[in-house]
């Protein structure tokens, strides 16, 4: 904005010179020029045009040190990464303890071959403007008994440089320091810092795993409150004071975190779906900071490339943990600190997570039983009452005053049953997808806990039933066939209804988790069970 406002001072002594005609056509072309060359690009084109265009101070630089390629190569016990000596980036990334389940259980890659750019833009008072995606930075390493330092300098002239400094700690930590140093600076006008990552495929299912990409964001340090971009409402979001943003993928998280959180800064990102093979979607951050100061770039910052783990994230202190998606108001709490709580216990037994997720069931069965129980004594009475009453005139007043308390009595203790119930299911719609632990885990014929079992797979896809046959999704029809059966035998005024239902439930949960429906399908034989142990104790 500065070098248009020179533009149109520079231009106001003509101006003033000139006949009124002659001002006009001057500022007429004027404004053509300047909406010519300034004119602002959509934001899905400002969006695609990531990479800028390289001017450095100066231009002899490239031609003499255009080198190829080098990479630093630093791993932990978790990490491995590679990090490029031209733009000072972070190349190639993977964690070691998980496999990509997109690629034949290749090596999970968070960032592959520049999958992910750090890079920044700076414009001095000139207006002339340079990055540094293209720039050699030559590295230095330091290592001691804890962590590895890489200090990543590009020169540009003798007293002026720019440093990325790189401190990735040893043992099983995720965690990237990152600081950005500038020497010979302090006549910038202002900066552009931007981070753009293709989120890669690593899953099953990209549809599925599509649904979980998200943008999230934290403004505010102390509160550790996130916020996501909705897609729906908007590709793009501005904001202010930003403590750290978060590329949030089903299972794996990139975040770049501000230890300072950028205040008064012109912040703006954006969410892009992508129809690659190898590739869902694609993010892009944008921070201009104005230099009021004339003062050196001095930013301390961290990278987390790691899993969704609750238990990893929460160690951070950063309410990273808020990232995983457990469910809506009710539903988080449920699964945080009932479930997800109940599961890390059973875990320590070292069991099948399969039979986890059975003695889970079995667990919360036993801890609502009574209720369950009650459930099914008041509407066996109900029961004999509506089948001897067949003409209620035939009564007193007295017996037509027990039906109403037994009826009040049983809508209580249905409205209790759903009250505990209800939440209970939908909770766990959120819970088995997003629980990492159960990530490529295995369990008789179902490869993946987290995802649909397929007994078969076609090579069509049926609308709203998908592509494949689940054994899990039919055998819960089933024992919820037979469960509706034995319970309503009396009342059903149409059995073919409860044949239709349990049809249409089969087609839309033949996709979900597996686990999931584990779940529900022990808990429908153990209702089965009490049901009939019921019956028999009458």
């Amino acid at each position: 904005m500065y070098c248009i406002y020179y533009i149109i001072l520079s231009n106001i002594e003509i101006v003033m010179e000139t006949k009124f005609n002659k001002f006009l056509i001057n500022i007429l072309i004027l404004f053509i020029i300047i909406s010519f060359f300034f004119k602002k690009k959509s934001k899905l084109e400002n969006f695609e045009n990531v990479f800028l265009t390289n001017k450095l101070i100066k231009n002899e630089y490239f031609k003499k040190k255009k080198n190829k390629d080098k990479e630093v190569i630093i791993e932990n016990n978790v990490l491995k990464l590679s990090i490029s000596t031209i733009g000072g980036n972070i190349k190639n990334l993977f964690l070691k303890k998980y496999k990509n389940y997109h690629n034949n259980d290749e090596n999970l890659y968070l960032i592959k071959d520049n999958s992910s750019l750090f890079g920044l833009e700076f414009t001095n008072k000139s207006c002339k403007k340079f990055n540094t995606y293209e720039v050699e930075f030559i590295p230095k390493i330091k290592e001691d008994e804890f962590k590895y330092t890489i200090n990543m300098q590009a020169k540009l002239d003798n007293n002026v440089y720019i440093s990325y400094v790189y401190v990735i700690y040893k043992n099983n930590n995720y965690n990237i320091d990152f600081y950005i140093r500038t020497k010979g600076f302090s006549d910038l006008l202002s900066t552009n810092l931007e981070w753009n990552q293709k989120l890669l495929r690593l899953e099953k299912d990209p549809k599925i795993e599509n649904n979980y990409n998200q943008i999230f964001y934290s403004i505010n340090k102390f509160k550790k409150k996130i916020n996501f971009l909705n897609p729906k409402k908007s590709l793009h979001k501005k904001a202010k004071n930003l403590y750290w943003i978060a590329n949030k993928q089903q299972f794996f998280v990139s975040i770049l975190l501000f230890k300072k959180p950028l205040k008064d800064k012109k912040i703006i990102f954006f969410l892009k779906n992508e129809n690659l093979n190898s590739i869902n979607k694609r993010s892009n951050l944008k921070i201009k900071i104005i230099n009021k100061n004339n003062k050196e770039l001095n930013l301390s910052n961290k990278w987390y490339f790691g899993p969704l783990d609750y238990n990893i994230l929460k160690k951070n202190k950063y309410g990273f943990e808020n990232l995983i998606q457990f469910g809506g108001v009710v539903g988080k709490y449920i699964n945080r600190y009932v479930f997800f709580y109940l599961f890390s216990i059973l875990e320590k037994t070292n069991l099948n997570y399969g039979l986890i997720i059975i003695l889970m069931t079995i667990i919360v069965k036993l801890i609502i039983l009574p209720i369950t129980y009650n459930q099914y004594k008041l509407n066996s009475i109900i029961e004999m009452f509506r089948t001897s009453f067949d003409d209620i005139n035939h009564y007193k007043l007295t017996n037509k005053q027990s039906l109403i308390k037994l009826d009040k009595k049983i809508l209580m203790n249905s409205i209790l049953y759903a009250i505990i119930q209800i939440p209970i299911f939908y909770s766990l719609f959120h819970f088995f997808p997003t629980l990492i632990n159960l990530r490529g885990k295995s369990f008789l014929w179902i490869d993946n806990l987290t995802y649909y079992d397929s007994i078969l797979n076609f090579k069509f896809k049926i609308p709203i039933y998908g592509n494949h046959i689940s054994l899990l999704t039919i055998l819960y029809s089933i024992s919820l066939l037979i469960l509706r059966k034995i319970n309503n035998s009396k009342y059903q005024t149409n059995n073919n209804s409860i044949y239709i239902m349990s049809i249409i439930i089969l087609l839309f949960i033949n996709n979900y988790s597996s686990g999931l429906y584990l779940y529900y399908l022990i808990s429908n034989i153990i209702n089965i069970i009490i049901y009939i142990y019921y019956k028999k104790n009458l």
